[in-house]
């Protein structure tokens, strides 16, 4: 493998990454400030959960999730950017005796309803 071989692989990767990232528009982190998850333990299993679906689907992860690191106040803090699928899955695998949580969710199961009695009138 030459260097210049290197180079360009490189920089099809990085390509590659930059057009899935741009789906990447949520943050995990989002449910704990909408009080859906109630510390980080709780969000990374929800986030383990999520990405379980996913490889069991053949879904590619790199495509609906990205570990980050943001700023915090004063801290560095660990995060998740999410599609808009994962962040729905994330949803789902959230502990439903959380109120916000099954509000989501029933919201979730009507906009889909919603759209099916769209497509069959």
């Amino acid at each position: 493998m030459t260097l210049e071989y290197t180079r360009s692989q490189n920089t099809i990767d990085q390509f590659v990454d930059s057009v899935a990232e741009k789906n990447l528009t949520y943050y995990a982190s989002d449910l704990l400030t909408a009080d859906a998850c109630k510390s980080m333990a709780e969000l990374g299993k929800a986030i383990r959960k999520a990405t379980r679906v996913c490889k069991k689907l053949d879904l590619p992860l790199k495509e609906n999730f990205k570990l980050v690191f943001r700023a915090q106040g004063s801290e560095v803090v660990q995060d998740w950017k999410l599609s808009p699928m994962a962040y729905m899955l994330l949803i789902l695998n959230t502990d439903s005796k959380n109120e916000v949580v099954a509000q989501l969710q029933v919201e979730m199961v009507k906009r889909l309803l919603h759209q099916e009695d769209k497509t069959h009138a």
